[in-house]
């Protein structure tokens, strides 16, 4: 994927742009409600793939999600920033 100045990752204009089918994110939302820990992982693993495949930040990747439960999940917003709260990456405090 490229983004606005060269190979997607690279540079303070890299850019890119994840998007959920509607039946994907309802199944993402409802894993979630009913899930959650297993949904943890499982976005963990998104999050990776994301980042291995495209150079995708974290961060993004999350948004991204979150965006997309927020428009075809039945989460409340309460909810969703909760979980998502949950999940941003935080720095090593080693």
């Amino acid at each position: 994927m490229e983004g606005l100045d060269g190979p997607a990752g690279e540079g303070l204009e890299a850019w890119w742009h994840l998007n959920l089918t509607p039946s994907v994110a309802k199944t993402l939302d409802w894993y979630i409600r009913c899930f959650p820990a297993e949904a943890y992982a499982t976005i963990d693993e998104i999050q990776r793939q994301a980042h291995n495949t495209w150079k995708a930040p974290a961060a993004d990747t999350l948004s991204a999600l979150r965006s997309a439960l927020s428009l075809d999940g039945e989460l409340t917003d309460e909810q969703r920033a909760t979980y998502f709260a949950l999940l941003e990456p935080h720095e090593d405090t080693d």
